[in-house]
């Protein structure tokens, strides 16, 4: 116990994929379930009541402002409780008012204020009063906003009473990464239930979603990993997957409301004005009940009202595909569907990748369902980066001399293959000792290479995937270019198939190791010639051996 109440905070997590996690957050009103979208609320203009957001959306989270509700209610918010002011009976977060500050560059309270009236009036989660760096004009300026918040984050430890308030630390700095990922380790050290990652609302609103990958890791690659992180402004539901992906367990948005107001129709992959659209790709209520030219009639201030409940509707149900693809394993593939939505989105997925190395730590060893190859970005993703590191540290057997890579095949793993019994039968002939000297390694479009003693390790039997680009073909080869250079083969087979070998003859010369390449015929033809070239390869490295 502190300051007469008791500590409610929990945050336990059930499921994960990539650094997106399915968790339950304690509050002392209620569960929230992660990933979880906060609708953001005005408590003067309410474009939806909160409690029919409660009770007809089943949301039970919301955020709203407590500056704002200081101003304007503030002895009507003391006196009900801010549960009974806006009639929810939820989860309520409330935020500082530091966007105001952006906005109009002053607010009208302190921080111990601000701090007394969230104690007050019994918010949930309540957030210190931090200086937004979204509206700096200069790096030094936003290093100043930084240093604000890191001073009022240092002074909220001793202003706080009731500890039954999850409170929250903001994270300044962005737009420079650098910035916030000090700021992040510093308020990462200090006592807060909640970590939340602030002015990001400008780099969305621009497109700068590579930027935004940059920003959003920088903090949470410095911030506990066992606490929960808010991001604030997530803005369109289209970015909910890629926020998730990257570890962001809530956020909130009030672009629900605000594409409402601007006549803008909300949909998973984009927005498009009302007036432009001749039907409604949506089964929600409001567009089972309307056409687009029928709800162009009603009144500007029904249209704004329905407009805003399909919007809500749409980012809620974003929320439910970005968790079910956390349970299924799939975030990633999700990403890839996204990114396919918008040029920006892609380039925010590419940035993500070159982040794989670090994400790998989060994604599980095994999932209950085959990944997908969906495109070059594939290639990047966590999984194979994973198992390209492994295949470099993977130790040689003393006996192997000669690498044999082999076509890839369409059955796995491959020793159930038909391919697989033609070529023991054509290497029969080989005696045991020479046969220890051969070690097979598969083509493979999405792995690169897989030596043939990994294949039963989950997911490099259990994929789908397409083959024949050249960007896959390039990718191959620098996977056995890695392969050749970790290991001290003496003799190498590469079948031929349409590839550019030159940094394969490279990495040959590096190692000094020989090089044999053939191109192939098809069918079966193939497996019998790889077997002969196998012999002749065994007999020729035998008499080398003799020689010298």
């Amino acid at each position: 116990m502190e300051g007469g109440y008791e500590k409610s905070m929990s945050f336990e997590i059930r499921a994960r994929d990539l650094m997106g996690r399915i968790g339950i957050l304690e509050t002392k009103s209620g569960k929230v379930t992660t990933p979880s979208l906060f609708p953001v609320i005005n408590p003067i203009r309410l474009t939806l009541h909160p409690s029919f957001i409660e009770k007809k959306m089943k949301c039970k989270t919301l955020i709203t402002n407590a500056m704002i509700t200081l101003k304007h209610a503030s002895n009507e918010a003391r006196e009900k409780g801010i549960h009974r002011f806006l009639e929810f009976n939820g989860v309520v977060m409330t935020d500082s008012g530091a966007y105001q500050l952006m906005t109009y560059g002053n607010i009208e309270a302190s921080q111990l204020e601000i701090i007394r009236f969230q104690e007050e009036i019994g918010s949930d989660i309540a957030v210190i009063l931090d200086i937004p760096s979204g509206g700096a004009r200069k790096k030094q300026e936003a290093e100043e906003c930084v240093n604000r918040t890191l001073l009022n984050a240092k002074e909220s430890l001793s202003q706080r009473e009731r500890r039954d308030v999850l409170w929250v630390g903001p994270v300044q700095g962005s737009p420079y990464p650098d910035l916030v990922e000090r700021c992040a380790a510093e308020v990462g050290r200090m006592d807060f239930d909640v970590y939340a990652i602030g002015s990001v609302v400008t780099l969305m609103e621009n497109y700068n979603f590579d930027l935004l990958v940059d920003v959003v890791m920088a903090a949470k690659r410095n911030i506990p990993l066992d606490k929960p992180v808010h991001l604030f402004g997530a803005g369109h539901p289209m970015m909910f997957a890629l926020i998730t992906a990257m570890g962001v367990d809530t956020f909130d948005s009030a672009a629900y409301a605000l594409y409402a107001k601007d006549e803008r129709y909300m949909m998973p992959y984009g927005t498009q004005r009302l007036s432009e659209l001749e039907y409604f790709p949506c089964s929600c209520p409001v567009c089972l009940e309307y056409t687009p030219k029928e709800l162009l009639k009603e009144s500007e201030e029904e249209r704004e009202r329905k407009l805003a409940i399909h919007n809500l509707y749409v980012s809620l149900s974003e929320v439910h595909a970005v968790r079910q693809a956390i349970l299924d394993g799939r975030l990633w593939e999700l990403l890839e569907v996204k990114a396919r939505s918008h040029p920006s989105l892609l380039r925010g997925l590419k940035r993500l990748s070159e982040y794989s190395r670090y994400i790998t730590k989060f994604v599980p060893m095994v999932k209950k369902r085959a990944i997908l190859f969906c495109g070059p970005e594939s290639l990047n993703r966590p999984e194979v980066v994973r198992h390209l590191e492994k295949v470099e540290k993977t130790p040689q057997p003393v006996e192997v001399e000669v690498l044999v890579i082999l076509p890839e095949v369409k059955t796995r793993p491959f020793y159930r293959s038909k391919e697989r019994r033609i070529l023991e039968r054509a290497v029969g002939k080989l005696a045991e000792e020479e046969r220890r000297k051969i070690q097979f390694a598969m083509k493979s479009s999405l792995f690169g290479v897989i030596p043939e003693e990994l294949e039963e390790v989950y997911p490099l039997s259990q994929h789908l995937t397409i083959s024949g680009e050249n960007y896959v073909k390039e990718h191959i080869v620098n996977a056995i270019c890695k392969l050749i250079r970790s290991h001290e083969y003496k003799l190498i087979f590469f079948p031929l198939e349409g590839e550019n070998i030159s940094s394969l003859e490279k990495a040959c010369h590096e190692k000094g190791a020989e090089l044999r390449v053939a191109s192939l015929p098809e069918g079966r033809k193939k497996w019998e010639k790889i077997g002969e070239i196998i012999r002749e390869l065994i007999n020729l490295r035998n008499a080398v051996t003799k020689e010298s």
